[in-house]
């Protein structure tokens, strides 16, 4: 209801413009017709007719706004009531040109309507009248618009969180929860015919379960619209089949970070529980946010089989180009933002990532 009374006001504002936009349009032929009525037909006047409707054909620009002004200039030399366009044209300059642009122009339209009428006060102050109300109505309109934008993308954003929740809550938990039953029979079958149809359900329903997380993904890129770095790591952490058994932990104040480096750690979390879920066979594990004064610390620790000791000194002397567990893009990840990164593993004692920014 809020959206649609914003869409209104906006609809409201854009008629608005557009019946001053036919105003200033019919308020210039009276101006022509009063000065062709005084002072007589002419070139110069024909030809500011000419352009000036050529920009009522064509979107107008600041090249047929400089060729108005100066067929209109020309025109005073020859028709001095002409000097009364110069109201028209103060807000023809505001309609098309931006903030400074229009004000330069407008002070142009102001010295050359003194100097040919001789008067000062009366062009000065329709100059600063019209410069005042054209572009607040300018701003007024473009900070609904904005907010119009805004609002929508804000719904649409709600609307894939709440996608990405309805499918998590049902497809993904299905498929993982048949993901880990499949598992456990597997362990108390002995037919090999049988054994052989129930991995290729498991692999099945494991491919599908990969499939609905990529869909969620795409449908929350946050994985938090809107919120935090605490949140979105509390989402990332609840959203796996270990459950209770990843825990995720907030230490120390938590503070205002840059967006990319809150899109970056997030990606970053997601691609180290997913590490921990794939590959680490652990049923314990844990993700810990550090906040100090001048560091910010991501750490994910598991109790699972670890990594020999061969692979962490290629982690560690960063000789890795392609990783088995998708520590290689974790690195580069970290590095978009200026951050470090360092593995503590040893076969069998499970395994610890930590992500360190400094904070500047």
């Amino acid at each position: 209801m809020m959206h649609k009374a914003k869409s209104n006001k906006v609809v409201a504002l854009n008629r608005a413009w557009a019946y001053l936009g036919l105003g200033l349009h019919l308020l210039m032929a009276l101006l022509m017709a009063v000065t062709v009525i005084r002072d007589g037909w002419s070139w110069n006047a024909v030809a500011l007719c000419f352009i000036y409707v050529m920009g009522l054909w064509l979107r107008p620009t600041w090249l047929w706004l400089t060729l108005v002004i100066a067929t209109w200039a020309c025109l005073l030399l020859v028709a001095p009531s002409a000097v009364f366009m110069a109201f028209a044209l103060f807000f023809l300059c505001v309609g098309v040109l931006p903030l400074w642009p229009a004000i330069v122009c407008n002070a142009v339209v102001t010295i050359l309507s003194v100097y040919q009428g001789g008067e000062a006060l009366g062009p000065i102050v329709a100059a600063v009248v019209a410069t005042v109300v054209g572009v607040g109505f300018k701003e007024l309109r473009d900070e609904a618009s904005a907010r119009e934008v805004a609002s929508r993308h804000a719904g649409e954003m709600g609307e894939r969180t709440r996608l990405a929740g309805e499918i998590h809550d049902t497809i993904a938990q299905g498929l993982s929860s048949i993901h880990m039953i499949l598992q456990a029979v597997e362990k108390r079958v002995e037919d090999p015919e049988v054994l052989e149809d129930l991995r290729l359900a498991r692999t099945t329903a494991e491919d599908n379960l990969a499939e609905t997380r990529r869909i969620i993904a795409a449908l929350q890129p946050g994985p938090l619209v809107g919120g935090d770095l605490p949140i979105a790591l509390a989402r990332v952490s609840s959203g796996t089949p270990l459950g209770e058994a990843l825990s995720f932990e907030v230490e120390g104040e938590p503070y205002d970070l840059d967006e990319k480096v809150e899109q970056e750690l997030t990606r970053i979390a997601q691609s180290l529980v997913s590490n921990v879920v794939k590959h680490s066979e652990a049923t314990r594990a844990r993700v810990t946010l550090t906040y100090q004064s001048d560091l910010l610390s991501l750490d994910v620790v598991d109790n699972g089989r670890g990594m020999d000791e061969e692979l962490v000194s290629k982690i560690a002397a960063d000789k890795m180009s392609l990783s088995p567990v998708g520590l290689a893009g974790v690195r580069r990840r970290a590095n978009l933002i200026g951050a470090t990164m360092h593995v503590e593993s040893s076969p069998g004692a499970g395994c610890g990532v930590s992500i360190q920014v400094p904070i500047r």
